[in-house]
């Protein structure tokens, strides 16, 4: 009785993977002409933006390129 038990928890994943496999490969309806179109488009104005990225910092010195180092303290 107990293999039984064992073995109905994969039994039942196997048939919900069926099931799911068959959702999720059903034949899809055409799209509409109009969706598509304007999807589109706003694709397409999406990828025209520009991304602003922030200026890189500027240098203290030109001989040390990472800049002044950690502050000393004074005394």
């Amino acid at each position: 009785m107990q293999a039984m038990a064992w073995w109905s928890v994969p039994l039942f994943a196997f048939v919900v993977a069926i099931v799911w496999v068959s959702v999720a490969n059903r034949p899809r309806p055409p799209a509409d002409t109009h969706d598509s179109v304007a999807e589109h488009q706003r694709f397409r104005e999406a990828m025209g933006r520009s991304v602003r990225r922030p200026a890189p910092p500027e240098r203290m010195n030109d001989e040390d390129p990472d800049g002044p180092g950690p502050a000393t303290p004074r005394g």
